[in-house]
């Protein structure tokens, strides 16, 4: 009897335990949701109203919001810190750059300003740690799916019932921006969103009606958002989905699909490229990309006198107070940034630092093919068409080594959560008619 009373005591005991760290679970991964909300710039036009935001400073009181979930990231990192250490080895690149990130204050063009933000994006790199440690791929791809689709809902909310914030009527158009700064920024996170929503309706683990919901409502923010890049690179993604089912085939099955969709693919670009300015003129495009090539051509040039280390991490683009007052006088507009990612990483680190962003781009390819062939799961997918997303996004535009940024965070979780697969792992064969039909990981 004694003894039986003992045994129920002990299963209450485990019963709380278990209930208490399920709540602790779900206060993190809401404080992850609002934190990859904010780091995609969600609800931007609200806190930079009333609010000085210059170049240089940046906004107050997003400063202190970014200190408060700095904070919560240490501590969290702490109580978590086996786990960190356990998953620090992945991605030792990571490591590597963050260190140069930080010492490019020695040399920077703007050293105070490189200190500030270099603190910023090591805060940035804390939280991408702690998100990997704490959770698996599984778990981070679908509190992405959450922040997408909140970031939709409240975005087709805002345009719909606050035009004035949710539309760029300040700048004589009519396309929406929703809860962030600018169309584009929507255009970016929808195309990403209908993705990520596309997955999910394969893998079968949410409602159909949430899945085709958010798939729909990412489709019509997009267009909405009248981003012509975005929905070039969300086709481009559709497109690559079939391909990347096909690594998990024999090799000669790959080549029997391969080689007549590549003729075909040969054709198509004979072609696009032949009426290239008509088919750039119906997005609304020209040759120059909207003045893009001019203005790599001129950052070249600035490349050029600091190639190797850079203006130091964020020394560059600092309006008429830095570097960039001669880009803006030569070009008779005022660009934030290069429009082209990996231009800007040259001018921030130099051609050491660049190297070291496509290393660790290839390392995380390496890495996800494995990953993506060890099973028939549509979530395995994912890695390896948001790398694709990132380096499409990039051509255009500037999200690399962005610091309190959603693109870069999920770039450097990744990094930490991909396994290390053993040489002989990676070079197994894998048929596709051996693999068992995929439901989704367990």
């Amino acid at each position: 009897m004694h003894n039986g009373v003992i045994a129920e005591t002990r299963g209450e005991s485990r019963k709380k335990r278990l209930k208490s760290a399920k709540r602790w679970q779900r206060l993190e991964q809401a404080y992850v949701i609002v934190t990859l909300l904010l780091f995609a710039q969600a609800f931007f036009p609200f806190f930079q109203a009333g609010q000085v935001d210059s170049v240089a400073d940046g906004n107050a009181l997003l400063q202190t919001i970014w200190k408060i979930i700095y904070g919560i990231a240490a501590v969290l990192i702490f109580v978590h810190r086996k786990r960190v250490l356990a998953v620090l080895a992945r991605d030792k690149l990571s490591l590597v750059l963050l260190l140069m990130i930080v010492l490019s204050a020695l040399w920077s063009a703007a050293p105070e300003i490189t200190v500030r933000r270099s603190v910023a994006f090591v805060g940035t790199n804390l939280f991408a740690i702690y998100l990997a440690s704490r959770f698996t791929l599984r778990e981070q791809f679908q509190m992405v799916a959450w922040v997408l689709l909140s970031g939709a809902l409240i975005s087709a909310v805002v345009s719909v019932l606050m035009p004035d914030i949710g539309k760029m009527l300040y700048q004589g158009s009519s396309a929406w921006r929703g809860i962030f700064p600018h169309k584009n920024q929507l255009g970016r996170l929808m195309s990403l969103g209908a993705i990520v929503f596309f997955l999910l309706f394969m893998m079968k683990v949410w409602p159909r009606w949430l899945t085709v919901g958010g798939f729909g409502l990412s489709v019509m923010l997009l267009l909405l958002s009248e981003s012509k890049t975005a929905l070039i690179v969300l086709l481009l993604l559709l497109v690559c989905i079939p391909f990347l089912r096909t690594l998990r085939w024999s090799e000669y099955a790959r080549i029997l699909l391969w080689l007549p969709v590549g003729l075909a693919g040969i054709c198509v670009s004979v072609l696009v490229l032949t009426y290239l300015e008509p088919i750039l003129r119906y997005f609304g495009r020209d040759l120059t990309l909207t003045g893009r090539t001019g203005l790599w051509d001129i950052v070249s040039e600035m490349i050029l006198q600091h190639p190797w280390l850079g203006y130091g991490y964020s020394g560059f683009w600092l309006g008429w107070e830095g570097e960039s007052a001669y880009i803006w006088r030569v070009t008779f507009w005022e660009p934030p940034n290069s429009h082209n990612g990996f231009l800007d990483v040259t001018l921030d680190i130099g051609l050491i630092g660049l190297g070291l962003v496509l290393l660790s781009f290839l390392s995380r390819i390496r890495r996800t093919l494995p990953y993506q062939m060890s099973s028939q799961s549509w979530e395995h997918d994912w890695p390896m068409l948001f790398l694709f997303y990132l380096v499409l996004c990039n051509l255009t535009e500037t999200t690399l080594l962005d610091h309190n940024s959603f693109f870069w965070t999920l770039f450097i979780a990744l990094g930490f959560s991909l396994p290390k697969w053993r040489m002989a792992e990676r070079r197994s064969h894998i048929r596709w008619y051996d693999l068992p039909a995929g439901r989704g990981e367990a």
